[in-house]
């Protein structure tokens, strides 16, 4: 069977991001698994709670999201929200989990993004999970940086991109994607505001369709 690592640096980044083209490759036959670094505790919205209870209920928002969508397992590395540092701590979670999993297929942040246009796209704990990542995929393809077995992941399909180089069509999954976002209730005080942003912005930044996911999609070749 083959695999998808659906890496985000938060509960709720990966149903703003991808869930519905995850959903038209799970139909394929795709076994999903998500990989959550940080707890997200520190974007709650949902009153003044202790951080144990507001990682608590972000877990559990994450993993009825998952359950909705068919994913079975989700793995929080419980990093702190909003302080994410590149470590060699991370970069070898991220190379142990690649290794273990063998994932033909990672979704993951664009580490290309470095415009700096927008707080909440281009914010910390996203620009070092993507850059950890992407060296994550490098290092476990290698025979000798770390122990085991090298997996060389075939694409990644990096989301948040300012150079998307593929749109995939999500017109028939638009109101499915929208569902699995709103079950991060602590997040969206209003969600139908978050629900406008999606339909008018996120998800339209196509012309051939009108709703759609935006990817910059990276095949890994392996040339030696």
């Amino acid at each position: 069977m083959k695999k998808i690592l659906a890496i985000a640096a938060h509960p709720d980044d990966l149903e703003f991001s991808c869930t519905a083209t995850l959903h038209k490759l799970m139909q394929e036959g795709y076994q999903t698994r998500y990989l959550v670094i940080t707890n997200g505790e520190n974007g709650f919205k949902a009153g003044n709670l202790p951080a144990p209870q507001r990682i608590q209920i972000r877990k559990e928002e994450q993993t009825r999201s998952a359950r909705k969508l068919g994913v079975e397992q989700v793995i929080f590395l419980d990093y702190k929200d909003g302080f994410l540092e590149y470590s060699e701590k991370l970069r070898l979670q991220l190379v142990e989990q690649i290794k273990a999993y063998q994932p033909e297929i990672i979704f993951s942040f664009d580490p290309a993004n470095l415009q700096f246009d927008n707080l909440n796209l281009f914010h910390r704990d996203h620009r070092v999970a993507a850059q950890t990542v992407f060296d994550a995929c490098f290092a476990a393809k290698n025979n000798w940086m770390y122990p085991g077995p090298a997996h060389r992941v075939e694409c990644l399909y990096f989301y948040g991109s300012h150079q998307p180089n593929h749109f995939e069509d999500i017109n028939t999954l638009i109101d499915f994607k929208l569902q699995l976002l709103a079950c991060h209730q602590s997040q969206f005080p209003d969600f139908s505001k978050v629900e406008h942003f999606i339909r008018e912005v996120v998800s339209a930044q196509s012309r051939q369709h009108k709703y759609t996911e935006a990817f910059r999609i990276l095949r890994v070749e392996q040339l030696t």
